[in-house]
């Protein structure tokens, strides 16, 4: 790993500190695929799925986030799919500029369908927020270049039109919620400061690409989520060109809400001169357990029957 690289994740683990866990049931350890550091999560009773593996790809606006922060989901995925769920820490603007990111994540996954020996219809890509763009991304890209297209994609709270042109962004009930349109204003800004970057290019605006011959995409859509729109938009998209689109609307989620557990933001008064910081709920929500077994169920419905003889 550079150190510049270095210094990135080390800057992020004390912003999601808070989010940061190690749940019981699964094992967190770190390599680095094609240059490109990853966590590996595992269940805790070893892999028993040895033929299938999900490449997990975090959020956080493509200037935050970390692998480490998706524990909470690649766990659960781990143990309802028996595999192993590999996590890139990409590229992170502005430090490094788009598309390092795209670049990163179209990296690992060409190792694990090149040297790591995974058939790509058994390599699952889920991604939240910015992740769910990236994944949609990383399977365009590949069908672009003819490399063979993963078995399947799921997105959680997508964030796919960096040219803000999504209705919700201006609903007064769903900016009421973890996420509001400052913040997806201020994450804009930043990517766009990095170079000579198009909001509306479709590698990180995925809603302005072709579409045409991706794999069976699930979408999931949180009610309560000023990027709300970004989802119908995209499996509208998908859907128009053919691609099997399975949409579902979790009408009481926030924003990544198969993540952050207990955790919610919250913006103080003088927001945005006070940074928003993360308050504990109590709870988590319901949802982030019924979201995963989704996730699960749609692997297993598009990776096919994973045979053991690798």
């Amino acid at each position: 790993m550079t150190p510049e690289l270095q210094l990135q994740i080390d800057e992020q683990e004390p912003l999601f500190g808070k989010l940061i866990v190690e749940p019981a049931g699964a094992t967190y350890t770190r390599d680095e695929l094609n240059g490109v550091p990853v966590e590996i999560t595992e269940p805790a009773g070893g892999v028993s799925n040895t033929d299938l593996v999900l490449l997990y790809l975090h959020g956080g606006g493509y200037s935050n986030g970390l692998a480490a922060w998706a524990r909470r989901g690649t766990a659960r995925l781990a143990q309802g799919l028996g595999c192993r769920i590999v996590t890139p820490d990409y590229r992170l603007a502005p430090r490094f500029p788009f598309p390092a990111a795209h670049d990163d994540v179209l990296a690992v996954y060409q190792h694990l369908i090149g040297p790591g020996g995974y058939q790509p219809n058994h390599v699952a890509v889920a991604g939240d927020s910015a992740g769910g763009a990236l994944t949609v991304s990383l399977c365009a890209d590949a069908r672009d270049m003819g490399i063979p297209i993963p078995g399947c994609g799921m997105l959680n709270s997508v964030w796919s039109d960096i040219a803000m042109n999504t209705p919700s962004l201006d609903d007064p009930i769903k900016n009421g919620f973890d996420i509001r349109r400052e913040v997806v204003e201020g994450l804009c800004e930043v990517l766009l400061s990095s170079g000579d970057v198009d909001p509306m290019d479709p590698r990180h605006s995925p809603v302005y690409r072709d579409l045409t011959g991706l794999p069976p995409l699930l979408i999931q859509a949180a009610g309560r989520d000023v990027c709300h729109d970004d989802s119908t938009r995209l499996a509208a998209s998908a859907r128009a060109v053919g691609v099997a689109v399975k949409f579902t609307e979790y009408h009481n989620a926030e924003h990544i809400w198969i993540l952050n557990g207990p955790w919610r933001m919250h913006y103080p008064d003088t927001f945005p001169k006070e940074p928003v910081r993360f308050e504990d709920g109590g709870v988590e929500a319901p949802e982030a357990v019924l979201a995963i077994n989704e996730m699960v169920a749609f692997v297993k419905a598009h990776c096919g029957e994973v045979v053991n003889n690798r």
